[in-house]
């Protein structure tokens, strides 16, 4: 029995159409995802053994991983049994599986590290999915994950958030399967409740990255159909004509300021202490999680 979402709204995760993961992205490069896979690897520096990417859509990550590291051992998972089709046809050596992040089929302690990118907006259970990845990592290990931060005050997204002309927050529900937002003391919280140490937080995804994002549901609301007064060629046209520079302009935003301020975005890296190590760190974690 699957305990997350295989359909919301217009969002189905086998819809061909929506599958993520195909394109590959390397750590140089000039985009969200480069910056996302260049935390994560940073995050596994330090990390040897096994690694698993719940939520890998058709393997992006994992593949990116691999050729980063092929000193790991990494094992990718999502819910879509399309995703995880093409992304064994994509990579023949890696290992894939179709898996619900809700419910991992590892034993306790399987894995040194876990990493989810854009994964915990989708899952109908947060608190459960985060359960699951600190049982299966050993103690000592590290989880790492970027979450959109949809409900940050100060963000284009708390501005809109009862929007009737601009409502972001259906149309990523209806569009991608976002389910769930967070705040980045949502996450904090999340995280310490489930008996993790943060080691580092970064924060993404600022002015531009929203207005891209913005646009982008905008323009995929209008395709299926969305009223508006545009002629839906030419919202085609003026959003392509913007994303050649949002695009790059939102990565390179990113590189430049990575502070906390407006952004909507965080790239989180978390620590499992040992039972020991557990007792002590708890307290630091009392008044944030009451």
């Amino acid at each position: 029995m699957w305990r997350s979402v295989r359909r919301v709204g217009r969002y189905w995760v086998d819809d061909p159409r929506l599958i993520q993961g195909r394109d590959d992205v390397s750590p140089e490069g000039l985009n969200p995802g480069a910056l996302r896979l260049q935390y994560a690897l940073e995050a596994l520096q330090d990390v040897r053994g096994r690694v698993l990417v719940p939520g890998c859509g058709a393997g992006r990550y994992v593949r990116a991983i691999e050729r980063a590291r092929p000193d790991l051992w990494v094992v990718g998972g999502d819910l879509s049994r399309r995703a995880i089709r093409e992304a064994r046809s994509r990579d023949a050596i890696g290992h894939y599986l179709v898996l619900d992040a809700c419910r991992l089929p590892f034993r306790s302690g399987a894995f040194d590290a876990v990493v989810f990118l854009d994964v915990l907006e989708h899952v109908p259970e947060p608190a459960a999915m985060i359960q699951e990845c600190v049982r299966v990592l050993r103690a000592g290990g590290i989880l790492h994950a970027f979450v959109p931060l949809e409900a940050q005050p100060g963000t284009l997204y708390a501005l809109l958030r009862a929007s009737e002309r601009w409502p972001i927050h259906r149309w990523k529900r209806d569009h991608v399967g976002h389910i769930q937002r967070f705040s980045d003391l949502d996450i904090l919280r999340l995280l310490g409740r489930a008996g993790l140490e943060i080691r580092t937080l970064n924060y993404s995804f600022h002015l531009i990255g929203q207005l891209h994002d913005v646009l982008d549901y905008w323009q995929r609301e209008r395709a299926a159909g969305g009223p508006g007064t545009l002629p839906l060629w030419l919202v085609r046209l003026l959003t392509r004509l913007v994303f050649v520079i949002t695009w790059r302009a939102a990565a390179l935003e990113d590189r430049l300021y990575r502070g906390r301020l407006l952004a909507a975005g965080v790239h989180v890296t978390a620590y499992k202490p040992s039972d020991t190590e557990q007792a002590a760190v708890a307290p630091r974690f009392a008044a944030l999680v009451r």
